[in-house]
Parts: structure tokens; C-alpha cells; sequence
């Protein structure tokens, strides 16, 4: 059931306010009138000003942005500066007073109509319902309502504490199972512990890479730093209570399955005291994650080298002031790593197994401003809509920009649309404005695949210190295309003959793709899910579970990583761990106790994911290297569904796709 204090943490109504009039007029010059419109309908009450000032507002201006980086919505007219000042006087009037009435909650009709005028696209009914829950006016939207609490013998046991484990273990906390956090590593974060590189951020905006029931005004950048987000995650467990159920340095190695007992026995070894123990859960969801362990490549000599080696998935602090480096790998990791050393080596290498498209930085410093902060400390509900808007325009955008036209590729070899086209023309003018178009920079650092044929990535920066398109500008940088031989003692040698000289060399090849790889799963009848999901070719029913292992739910599984239509992982961890929780409170209203997906919904699922997919770019596009797709070609890692379909799909589950016992 629903414990009400707990509930009341969640950020989901926004506390009345009283500010002062000067406050509100200097910061509210920051905010788009379309944005101060819908806060005005919220602390006045007045959904009459929709029709009054709806055509007069304007967009935001993070559709302005989407439309400098090549996606044109709808722009609708001018801002009217008479209406944005009726507006603040509105606002000042109301959030002037100390007896200011309760403020309009939406419904999922109003809040379709206000997020239309914000966005100038329209909304389905199912859009605006998902939209209200990420933007952060609704949690946890009950699809089974609970008459039973579940019983202490329908314990959980969650396994990893980085986004996803974290939501599960809120989600627990508030529909009242029993559980435990198991962390193999010191503390919470997931990646966001682990990885600690010189230069490492979240690259998808904060203000929607969080949790939905979650917001969070203190954001210092648009995208920021790793240790801030790691703590953003372990304030969360603070704030919940999570902490009294985490075990740390707790890796589970293994997943048994107790026919008899009708119970999961996991073993873990505990990495301080070097001893594996056994306990025991009637379920298990697992948030372990897909990128834990460094990936080498398989280079001869590797181990030889006898300077400085290190990875970034590993990373320890070293000095390298005035050394030559080499940085192996141009992915996320390898481009913030570069931009953030580049000014301090004496030389740097830099190897490009496969060029990326990047996208360019398009804000400055990337610092939350001043009046930015004022706006979602205390301007009732900004923040929510400040969320909205670029979570709903990316979803669009980027299912757009992933949809296949074949009768365009036909004529485009490319790229797969003229959106997708569009985003590509954004990149390679950023590629020749920095470098100059058809230099030799500018040839090295064009891909020859459509934009998002493998994951896009941003420059950190400018062109200027801190940014990767001025770091390979530099004259002590060099951009190397050709192969690596083998590693010696003095350095790397390339498969032109090359010898370079190194004292340090970062590895930024990326990470191990993981699907429970590392954790023996053992199910009915002895059968391993390594043996199911053998060369790389796993599958899963929704909530990530699979015939023969009752009352197991992976999160992050197959084609659950990421939503096409640009639902990241935080969109995904919460939706797929909301359909685990309607599986297991489904299994306490019948009295159950195991619940496991049949092979025939299991199946059909995955034909309809097959389907799906062939519609999409990894489908048609083979030439860009990408852990999307498996050896054989089949696309294993994001949805093919656009987001609000796969999270209607996920809201309750079918109970004619189960066997409850």
C-alpha cells in the first residue's frame, strides 16, 4: 500500500512560494513566455489564459536550440512582448502573497493542451500520459491496484545500486516489498562510480537524465560532471532510506533457482573480506547494467609497454604534465578524456579506430546561469515544464532521425531520411567550420555512415580549451587512422611501421558488453541463461524475463537499453522496473509464488521486436561499428518502440502471458 509520508518526498507537486516582486521581474527576463504562461495557469488556477495568451507565447527556446542543430518544429509565432509582460504581472501578483491558494494540478487533458502550446506538435492520448509522469506531475501511476500488501515471503533482492537498482529499490520502498541492495562496488552510482577519467560527464541534458519523481534544481551544468551525478544518486538513497538495505562490496556470482524451496539462492563474494556467503529471495531484479568491465583490444605486446597504462574504466590519478600520451579510442570516453588533457601533455596521440559524428557543444561553458537556478528554485512547476520540453522534443526528434525511408537512401547513401540527413549536415558543418572543408582533418573526422549508425557524441566544449575539435587542432596533437601493430616496451607501433614514443598510454576502447555475463543464472531444470542468450543473442519478454527463470526481471536486458525515440536509460530503468513491480504485486493479489513468462508470449514478443526494428537504421546500416548489434547482424540493444508505446506496453502486465503458481 502506499505509505503517505513517504509519498510526500517525491517531487511531484511543487510547494507554495512567496517571493519578492523584485526576484521574480530580474529572473523571470530568463524564462520563455511560453513557460511562464503554464506556471501562471498553475498558481492562478486559470486555465482560461490557454485561450487568451496560448497564441502568443511563442516557443522555447530549447526548440530554438533543436532547430539550430537541423530539426525545424513547427516554430509558431513571435513571443508578444505586451502578453510575456501581462504574464509576469500575473505572476508577481500571485507569488507575491502569503495567502496564496493551492495550485492547479493538470489532468492528463489539460496537461496534453498546455504541453502542445509548449511544443507546437500535437500529443496522443497515451504521449500525454507518459509525458505527465516524466515531466514529473505524477509517480508510479498504479495499473493493478493493491487490495494486499505483499508478504515478507515475496522478498526482493536487487542487484547493482546505479540508476536502475536505485529506482527499483524507491519503488520497493513505496509499494512495501521486503528487499536488499547488493553493490559490488564501494558505493552507489553504478558507472557513475566507477568511472572517475579526467574529463568525465553525463552527456544527455540533467534536467531529463534523472528520475522522474526526482527532480533536481541544483543541477551547476546541462550536462554534468560524473561526481555529481554519482552523488545526485546517493542523496536519492539518503532521502528514501535506501542505505539501511545496501550491501556493498557485495558481488553476486551467482543466481540459483531452489525448485523445492521456490526461492532464488545467490551467492555472493564479499570483496573486502575475500568470502562468498549464500542468502536467499523469492525474486530477483537485476540492475547490473551492460558496461562494467574495461574492453582491451586484443593487441599484441599489450602488456609490455613499459611506461604508464591505464583505462579509463580503471582510471588512478596520474601526472601527465608535459609527457607523451596516447589516448586509443574516440568514443564518449576517449573524447572527454582528450579534451580535458589535451592543454597539460607535452604531445598527444590520439587513435581513431572508426570516426563519430559529433554534435557541437551550442552552450558555451554549460553552466546552469543564475537566474536559471532562481527560475526552478522557486517559480512553482518550471522546473517540471523545463523538463518536458526537451525530453518530449529529443523523443521525437530522435525517433525521427532513426526512422528508415528507403526510398531516400536510395539516392542518399548516407544517411536513412531527411531528418536524419539534416542532423548529418549539422555535424559536418561543425566538422568543416573547425577544420576547414576537404583538409585532411576534416576527411579523417567525416564518417562514411548515417548520423546515429552508431552512438553520437558531443564535444564537450568549443573550439577552444576544453573542447576536442580544438584539442585535435593543436599542433602537439596528432590524429592517427591507421592501425595499431602491436605494443612495444618504448611505445605503439602502427601497421604503416610507425614507431611512437610514448610515456603513457589511455585505453579508452570502451567497456565489456555485459549481459549478466559475469553472474552464473541458473533456472529450472538446471538450465543456464548463458546457454539461452549463447553468442550474443539474447532476447527477453517485457520487464526482461524469460521463460524457465520464474520471478526473475532484468533490467537493462535485450532491446531494453535505450528507447528509439530517444527515452534514455533513466526513461527505460523506470519503466521497465514499474512492470517488474505490476508482475510481483499481480503475484501477491493471486497468493503466488512464482510468476514466469511463457515461451508463446516470450516468442511473439520478439517477433513483434524483429519487425519493429527492420523499420530502423541498424537495420539497414552495416558499416559503423556499434554494440547495438551482435556478430551476426541482429540489433540487440535499444527498443525498436517509440517510447510511449513500449511504456503503454509496460504499464500492466497480461496476465494470459504468464503462469502464476
Amino acid at each position: 500500500m502506499l505509505d503517505a509520508d513517504f509519498a510526500a518526498r517525491f517531487t511531484h507537486r511543487a510547494d507554495k512560494r512567496v517571493v519578492t516582486e523584485d526576484d521574480l521581474r530580474k529572473h523571470a527576463q530568463a524564462a520563455d513566455t511560453v513557460t511562464l504562461l503554464l506556471c501562471a495557469v498553475h498558481v492562478t488556477g486559470d486555465a482560461s489564459l490557454l485561450d487568451r495568451c496560448g497564441d502568443k507565447v511563442g516557443r522555447s527556446s530549447f526548440l530554438q536550440l533543436l532547430r539550430s542543430l537541423g530539426y525545424q518544429p513547427d516554430s509558431g509565432p513571435e513571443a508578444s512582448p505586451e502578453a510575456r509582460q501581462d504574464l509576469i504581472d500575473l505572476l508577481c501578483t500571485a507569488l507575491t502573497r502569503d495567502d496564496q491558494p493551492d495550485y492547479l494540478r493538470v489532468d492528463a487533458e489539460l496537461f496534453r493542451r498546455m504541453g502542445e502550446i509548449a511544443t507546437g506538435m500535437p500529443m496522443s492520448d497515451d504521449t500525454a500520459v507518459m509525458c505527465m509522469e516524466q515531466a514529473g506531475f505524477v509517480h508510479d501511476q498504479r495499473a493493478i491496484e493493491p487490495t494486499k500488501n505483499p508478504p515478507a515471503t515475496l522478498n526482493l533482492a536487487i542487484v547493482g545500486a546505479g540508476m536502475a537498482g536505485i529506482d527499483a529499490a524507491v519503488k520497493a520502498v513505496n509499494r512495501s516489498f521486503e528487499f536488499d541492495i547488493y553493490e559490488k562496488e564501494g558505493g552507489i552510482g553504478g558507472l557513475w562510480w566507477t568511472q572517475t577519467y579526467p574529463g568525465v560527464a553525463v552527456d544527455t541534458p540533467s534536467i531529463y537524465y534523472s528520475l522522474s519523481y526526482e527532480l533536481n534544481s541544483n543541477w551547476t551544468k546541462f550536462f554534468p560532471a560524473g561526481d555529481e551525478y554519482r552523488g545526485y544518486l546517493t542523496g536519492l538513497a539518503d532521502k528514501h532510506g535506501l542505505t539501511e538495505h545496501l550491501q556493498v562490496n557485495s558481488d553476486v556470482t551467482q543466481l540459483k533457482w531452489l525448485e523445492d524451496d521456490q526461492v532464488w539462492e545467490l551467492t555472493i563474494f564479499d570483496r573486502v573480506k575475500h568470502a562468498s556467503r549464500t542468502e536467499r529471495a523469492a525474486a530477483v531484479l537485476t540492475g547490473a547494467g551492460h558496461l562494467c568491465r574495461p574492453k582491451y583490444p586484443d593487441i599484441e605486446g599489450r602488456e609490455t609497454f613499459a611506461g604508464e597504462a591505464i583505462h579509463t574504466t580503471r582510471w588512478r590519478d596520474i601526472d601527465l604534465t608535459g609527457k607523451r600520451v596516447a589516448v586509443v579510442g574516440v568514443g564518449a570516453a576517449g573524447i572527454q578524456v582528450i579534451s580535458a588533457i589535451a592543454s597539460e601533455v607535452g604531445h598527444l596521440t590520439t587513435f581513431q579506430h572508426q570516426a563519430h559524428w559529433v554534435s557541437p557543444n551550442a552552450l558555451g561553458d554549460g553552466k546552469v546561469a543564475e537566474s536559471e537556478h532562481w527560475l526552478r528554485r522557486h517559480l512553482p512547476y518550471y522546473l517540471h515544464w523545463s523538463r518536458f520540453v526537451p525530453f518530449f522534443t529529443a523523443c521525437e526528434t530522435a525517433y525521427q532521425m532513426n526512422l528508415v525511408d528507403e526510398a531516400w537512401m536510395k539516392e542518399h547513401p548516407t544517411s536513412t531520411s531527411a531528418v536524419n540527413e539534416a542532423c548529418r549536415q549539422v555535424s559536418l558543418q561543425y566538422i568543416n567550420e573547425c577544420f576547414g572543408e576537404d583538409s585532411e582533418l576534416a576527411r579523417k573526422l567525416t564518417p562514411d555512415f548515417p548520423y546515429g549508425g552508431k552512438r553520437p557524441v558531443r564535444d564537450p566544449g568549443d573550439f577552444e580549451p576544453g573542447g576536442y575539435y580544438w584539442a585535435l587542432a593543436q599542433p602537439h596533437v596528432d590524429l592517427v587512422t591507421s592501425a595499431i601493430a602491436r605494443v612495444v616496451p618504448e611505445g605503439i607501433v602502427t601497421a604503416d611501421g610507425r614507431l611512437i614514443e610514448l610515456d603513457a598510454i589511455i585505453w579508452a576502447t570502451g567497456m565489456t558488453f555485459d549481459w549478466l555475463s559475469t553472474i552464473q543464472v541458473i533456472g529450472r531444470g538446471g538450465v543456464r541463461l548463458s546457454q539461452v542468450w549463447a553468442n550474443n543473442n539474447p532476447r527477453s519478454y517485457l520487464g526482461g524475463t524469460v521463460p524457465g527463470f520464474p520471478n526473475l526481471f532484468i533490467n537493462d536486458g535485450p532491446n531494453t537499453g535505450v528507447a528509439v525515440g530517444g527515452g534514455g536509460h533513466n526513461f527505460m530503468a523506470e519503466t521497465v522496473n514499474h512492470y517488474a513491480f505490476e508482475c510481483l504485486q499481480l503475484l501477491a493479489e493471486r497468493g503466488g509464488t512464482t510468476i514466469e513468462v511463457t515461451k508463446r508470449a516470450h516468442d511473439e514478443h520478439n517477433e513483434l521486436v524483429e519487425r519493429e526494428m527492420s523499420t530502423l537504421l541498424w537495420s539497414h546500416e552495416r558499416k559503423a561499428s556499434t554494440y547495438y548489434r551482435n556478430e551476426s547482424g541482429r540489433v540487440i540493444l535499444p527498443s525498436p518502440f517509440r517510447p510511449e508505446v513500449f511504456w503503454t506496453m509496460c504499464q500492466k502486465p497480461d496476465e494470459t502471458k504468464f503462469v502464476i503458481k
